[in-house]
């Protein structure tokens, strides 16, 4: 009975969790909610994270590892120090209360990362990414028909592309691709009297999230599919083979990599035409030099507080005017541009530590586990790379890349840890 008590508590604290980490981004649910009454959607956001942690903390003690939960956050001081710096913010920003409330969701999803990475291994992290992928792609293909209005946008910019239960079609087309690829690589790596009937699941979910992406009419959305699907293809190729390559091998798939590269650069017209799409992206590389002439020397080391800018309508509507949109400008398009608004160089260069180190043990968790579910931390950076180019998903619209981003981190750092107390043969 305790048991099945505890496991009907660790599912409601993961379900609450992925929602949480993604509610700003849900169409129901206000990317600026207000903060300056009380209560409002804002700390009604903040409760029921506070209820999720409450069940972490419950299940901490139920698994013996409230002591093992803290002395893992010691190890990670960068961590901290990013965490620390965005709630001290809240005494330099704009709008406190904005900062506040931004700040203190950001701590939490953090406080959730780092317990998921203990409590999971890879394989199970991955089969909760699995439902949460699962959950979001079949709700999105619900409303796309059952309510147009709803999922899809019908402005005459958009004409009609799918969003599904997000806010943007540009959310739906950035995130799903990483979902889509966690339906792939689980579907290799479960055998087929492993999870029955889940292969298949997977399979049908992968098509679905690639059928919604195409419809999301998003072009960073097709890039991202693209580049990780080529990542993935070249990790399964090299797992397989590996035993054949010597280092002339690596030299010149080096080389051929920086002619991809180069030769890349130099057709950027034509890349981009074949998504419908020019080299000014859409209109963003002209709204980032505006964002650095105007906004960034306001406040540059500092920033105007972590999460407040595009809170505020004036600045939205000011960027509008400035770059000649017909509509308010409701973030900077690129996830490093809005940390560095938001936080400074101070903050940037905090934050730009952390994720060093994330890619590193990304690399260090791969070559250490030598299968597709242990690429998936260095295919999910390259993910975060490239996703946060022209769109915000680090902390700006949801903190679910970075939630998954830490978590990922603390399985790694588990791993590393065991190693080192192996006795050595």
């Amino acid at each position: 009975m305790r048991l099945r008590f505890t496991f009907m508590i660790e599912t409601v604290f993961l379900t609450l969790v992925f929602f949480l980490v993604n509610i700003r981004s849900f169409i129901f649910w206000s990317l600026y909610p207000e903060t300056a009454a009380f209560p409002g959607e804002a700390w009604r956001e903040v409760f029921i994270w506070l209820l999720a942690l409450t069940m972490m903390f419950y299940l901490l003690k139920q698994q013996n590892s409230i002591e093992i939960y803290f002395s893992t956050w010691l190890k990670e001081p960068l961590l901290i120090g990013f965490i620390l710096f965005s709630l001290a913010s809240v005494f330099l920003a704009t709008s406190w209360t904005v900062t506040l409330h931004r700040s203190l969701v950001f701590a939490f999803a953090s406080m959730a990362a780092v317990f998921l990475g203990l409590r999971y291994s890879i394989r199970g992290f991955l089969q909760a990414l699995f439902w949460c992928g699962a959950v979001i792609a079949a709700v999105s293909f619900l409303l796309v028909f059952l309510t147009p209005t709803l999922g899809t946008d019908l402005s005459p910019i958009y004409g009609g592309a799918w969003r599904g239960v997000f806010w943007h079609k540009n959310q739906l087309g950035n995130i799903l691709p990483i979902l889509n690829l966690v339906f792939l690589v689980l579907f290799f790596s479960w055998k087929p009297g492993e999870a029955p009937g889940r292969k298949q699941l997977a399979a049908i979910f992968y098509f679905l999230s690639l059928v919604e992406i195409l419809f999301a009419k998003s072009a960073s959305g097709y890039i991202l599919v693209f580049l990780l699907h080529l990542a993935l293809g070249l990790a399964f190729i090299w797992l397989k083979l590996r035993h054949l390559f010597r280092s002339r091998h690596y030299y010149m798939a080096l080389v051929i990599f920086l002619l991809a590269v180069a030769g890349a650069l130099l057709n950027l017209d034509f890349i981009f035409g074949l998504v419908g799409r020019e080299t000014n992206l859409t209109g963003r590389i002209p709204m980032w030099g505006v964002l650095f002439r105007e906004v960034f020397p306001l406040h540059p080391w500092f920033g105007q507080g972590f999460g407040s800018i595009w809170a505020n309508l004036d600045i939205r509507l000011y960027i509008r005017n400035l770059v000649g949109w017909t509509y308010p400008v409701m973030i900077s398009d690129n996830g490093f541009i809005d940390i560095l608004l938001n936080t400074g160089i101070v903050g940037l260069a905090l934050f730009l530590l952390y994720y060093a180190k994330a890619w590193i043990n990304s690399v260090w968790y791969f070559l250490r586990e030598l299968s597709l579910e242990g690429f998936f931390s260095f295919i999910f950076m390259i993910y975060t790379f490239f996703a946060n180019l022209t769109f915000s998903l680090f902390m700006e619209t949801e903190v679910f890349v970075w939630t998954v981003m830490v978590a990922l981190m603390i399985i790694a750092a588990r791993k590393r840890d065991e190693i080192q107390k192996s006795p050595s043969i």
